[in-house]
C-alpha cells in the first residue's frame, strides 16, 4: 500500500512540474527577439549616423577641391602676370640709359654737322671731347667707371699685361702705360685694362 502512494506522489511531482518547464522554455525567444530588436535599432541609428558623416565628409572634400582649383588657378595667373611683367622689365631694362645716350648722340650729330661745314680742327676736337665727356658722364650715372692704372701695381684682377718693360727707374711689376682703358661696374671689372709692366733688367 505504501509503495503505491510513492508511485503516485513521484508521478504527480512529475506532471506537476512540467508546467514549470513549459512555462521557462516559452520565454527565451520572446527574450532573443527583443535583443535582435534592440541590436538593429542600435544599428540602424549607428548607420544613420556613418551616413551623415560621411555626408560631412563628402562636403568637406568638394569644398577643399574648389579651393584647390581656385588656388592653382590664381597661382597660374600670378605667374602668368610675373612673365609678362618680366619680359616688360627685359625689354625696357636699358630705357633709363638710353635716355641719358640721347643727348650725347646729338652732340655727335652737332660735331659731325660742324666738321661737314667746314669748321676748324680745334672746333672739331672741341665738339669730340665735349662728347666724350657726356658720354662718360652718362655711363658713371649707371655704374660704369674707367680704372686709373697708370703707376699702379700690377693686379691680375683688373690689369692684362701685354708688355712688359724692362727698367730701373719704376719698380717691378708697376703699371707703366695703359694701351686700352679698363672699366668697371660698380665692383665688377667687366673689362681689364691692357698695360704695359715694368721689371727688373736681366743680369
Amino acid at each position: 500500500m505504501q509503495s503505491g502512494i510513492l508511485i503516485s506522489i513521484k508521478m504527480h511531482d512529475q506532471v506537476g512540474s512540467e508546467p514549470i518547464e513549459e512555462n521557462g522554455a516559452g520565454t527565451a525567444p520572446e527574450n532573443a527577439v527583443e535583443e535582435l530588436a534592440a541590436e538593429n535599432s542600435q544599428l540602424a541609428e549607428e548607420s544613420s549616423e556613418t551616413e551623415d558623416i560621411v555626408a560631412k565628409l563628402k562636403a568637406e572634400v568638394a569644398a577643399l577641391n574648389d579651393a584647390l582649383m581656385r588656388t592653382m588657378a590664381e597661382s597660374q595667373n600670378i605667374q602668368r602676370r610675373l612673365r609678362n611683367q618680366m619680359e616688360q622689365d627685359r625689354k625696357y631694362a636699358n630705357e633709363s640709359l638710353m635716355k641719358e645716350m640721347i643727348p650725347v648722340l646729338d652732340n655727335f650729330d652737332r660735331s659731325i654737322a660742324a666738321a661737314q661745314r667746314g669748321a676748324s680742327p680745334e672746333a672739331v676736337i672741341d665738339g669730340v671731347v665735349a662728347v666724350d665727356k657726356s658720354l662718360r658722364r652718362a655711363l658713371e650715372q649707371f655704374g660704369l667707371t674707367r680704372l686709373e692704372v697708370v703707376g699702379k701695381p700690377f693686379d691680375p684682377a683688373i690689369h692684362e699685361a701685354i708688355v712688359a718693360v724692362e727698367t730701373t727707374e719704376i719698380t717691378p711689376d708697376t703699371v707703366t702705360d695703359e694701351l686700352e682703358a679698363g672699366y668697371i661696374l660698380a665692383d665688377r671689372v667687366v673689362r681689364p685694362a691692357r698695360v704695359r709692366v715694368s721689371k727688373a733688367p736681366e743680369a
